[in-house]
């Protein structure tokens, strides 16, 4: 029975090496050799339970070394998994019926669940209609270690939904092997790294960056809850630290928004002591990434030892498994200044000196293509364009996943002859590529695109919190209009945003909305639900309520 390299760690796992959960206070540690265990006896019970070999699993677990277990015993036993969200503090209707649309979309007859979500899981998959069994892991792991050979599918993977709702990826075991294979390669992976990590393990830079990568290697792993990260962050900083753990971390990976959350709540007395020089590669994907916020994250760690090379941009979707794009590991970033109102799809980018900061954009490069694909910038009609030109991200390669389930929208990104067209728009210069932002997040004014990641930056270097602030762009009665939505912010803020929209949205009609806290709509990974939030105030008729600035017909 031949296994792909991903699954090879449960023929030979580690003792001295495992995965550990951890918060504030409190911490549990289970050594490979166990889980490997545990893995071989849920797939063992998943086959003596007649779940059928390439049925799709769902796997409905709290954030921990049971997990992994599940996560490599659904694809010991020959089956598919998909990682669910579980309910947080917070969770309503809308996860009850996420659940239920990934079990309906993969029709599953078994979805296999950790004590702690039973009840759950059994209320909401009361009301599916569809005849599902809902297996314990505590069950499974009481029987014998059974193993089949694998399916053609290693996962499914469901997008976040930030610009639309969410499609079920399927990723080959290929593309998985092949995208961990490249991700190892980019981060210079040895046996000794050792990984920490916040990020939800059912969201795909959480999954393939932070739980595949590292236990594919056998690579040692610390996991906190994203609430532990958010309310704490402290604490995960902790693991970076030689002075306070045998094993300090060496790799990790957060959007840019993690980063925010550090400076925004550690300061330099907290990390008084503190000797964060065996880091290696902090990873920034997901969304754009400010350059300001990187000169801030490093003006408060280099004085404890961490590099500023450590800071690696990067650019992935979950289309390609995860990684796409990356800046050498120990590689410093590289940024360019370009001017505005150049920015348009087929246009070439004009690089500016000294030019006032509201006219112009500082963008991060997110490196060159990880081995094995291939990513060239196109313009409307599919072709590649030149070098320094404006234009959709196009990757095609062995790390492309296979397409959507049956039945999944065809809006955005999507696959065609051979290739992967990521709705995602950026421009190359000497093989690095800047990413700019989404071609649904974006409008055009007087012939030029107007990117809502690149108005949010500027809003945020005008004081306002980035958590607390979206902008939608689209349009509207034949009019482009610019919408600043800020949550739980006052009237001062209010002005604010009123300045900077007039300033970098110039030809739009232009709207402040002050909503109540959590009136945001958000992914599970955090990210706005743009698409979303512009259809609710198009529906609300909120573009007739709000008072609307103007230039005049645009």
């Amino acid at each position: 029975m031949s296994h792909p390299p991903t699954l090879n760690w449960l023929d030979a796992p580690r003792d001295d090496s495992g995965v550990e959960m951890f918060d504030e206070t409190s911490h549990t540690y289970r050594p490979y050799t166990e889980l490997a265990g545990a893995a071989l006896r849920i797939a063992g019970g998943l086959v003596a339970r007649g779940v059928p070999r390439g049925a799709v699993v769902p796997l409905l677990c709290s954030p921990g070394p049971d997990l992994v277990a599940a996560f490599y015993g659904v694809q010991a036993a020959g089956c598919v998994v998909s990682v669910l969200a579980p309910p947080a503090r917070m969770s309503g209707e809308a996860a009850r019926a996420h659940v239920r649309a990934v079990v309906e979309a993969v029709e599953a007859g078994t979805v296999l669940v950790d004590a702690g979500q039973y009840a759950y899981a059994a209320d909401v998959l009361a009301g599916t209609g569809r005849d599902v069994r809902v297996l314990r892991l505590e069950e499974l792991l009481a029987g014998d270690p059974g193993r089949r050979d694998p399916a053609e599918l290693a996962l499914v993977q469901f997008t976040s939904g930030s610009s639309g709702r969410p499609r079920g990826v399927r990723v080959s075991h290929a593309a998985l092997d092949a995208n961990t294979r490249a991700i190892r390669a980019w981060e210079r992976a040895g046996p000794e790294d050792s990984w920490c990590s916040w990020l939800p393990m059912h969201h795909d830079m959480g999954l393939i960056g932070c739980l595949v990568v590292p236990v594919s290697g056998n690579n040692r792993l610390a996991v906190c809850r994203p609430e532990t990260f958010l309310r704490h962050p402290l604490a995960y900083l902790s693991r970076f630290d030689a002075n306070r753990v045998e094993r300090p971390a060496t790799i990790t990976a957060t959007p840019a928004f993690g980063l925010q959350r550090i400076v925004d709540k550690v300061g330099h007395a907290d990390l008084e002591g503190a000797d964060l020089s065996r880091t290696r590669a902090v990873i920034v994907g997901a969304e754009r990434i400010d350059p300001a916020l990187v000169a801030r994250f490093t003006e408060l760690t280099r004085p404890h030892g961490l590099s500023p090379r450590t800071l690696t941009p990067a650019y992935g979707l979950a289309e390609s498994t995860l990684a796409v794009t990356g800046v050498p590991v120990e590689e410093t970033p590289r940024t360019v200044l370009v001017h505005r109102d150049g920015l348009r799809v087929g246009a070439e980018v004009s690089l500016a000196d000294g030019a006032t900061e509201r006219a112009t954009v500082q963008v991060m490069s997110c490196g060159r293509a990880l081995d094995g694909l291939a990513v060239e910038v196109v313009g409307e009609d599919g072709a590649p364009l030149p070098e320094g030109h404006v234009g959709e991200l196009a990757v095609s390669g062995s790390s492309v996943a296979d397409g959507y389930l049956a039945g999944g929208s065809a809006d955005g990104t999507s696959f065609t002859a051979g290739r992967l067209l990521t709705r995602d728009v950026a421009f190359r210069l000497a093989d690095e590529f800047y990413v700019l932002g989404r071609l649904g997040d974006s409008v055009k004014v007087n012939a030029r695109s107007l990117f809502a990641e690149d108005v949010e930056l500027m809003l945020a270097r005008a004081g306002l919190n980035p958590s607390r602030v979206c902008v939608v762009l689209g349009e509207a009665d034949g009019n482009p209009h610019a919408v600043a939505v800020l949550e739980e912010l006052d009237a001062r803020a209010a002005e604010v945003a009123e300045d900077v929209l007039a300033a970098v949205c110039p030809g739009t009609r232009r709207h402040v909305a002050r909503v109540p806290r959590g009136a945001i709509p958000r992914t599970s990974s955090g990210k706005s639900r743009r698409r979303q939030l512009w259809q609710r105030l198009s529906q609300e008729h909120a573009f007739d309520g709000v008072p609307a600035a103007t230039d005049g017909p645009a």
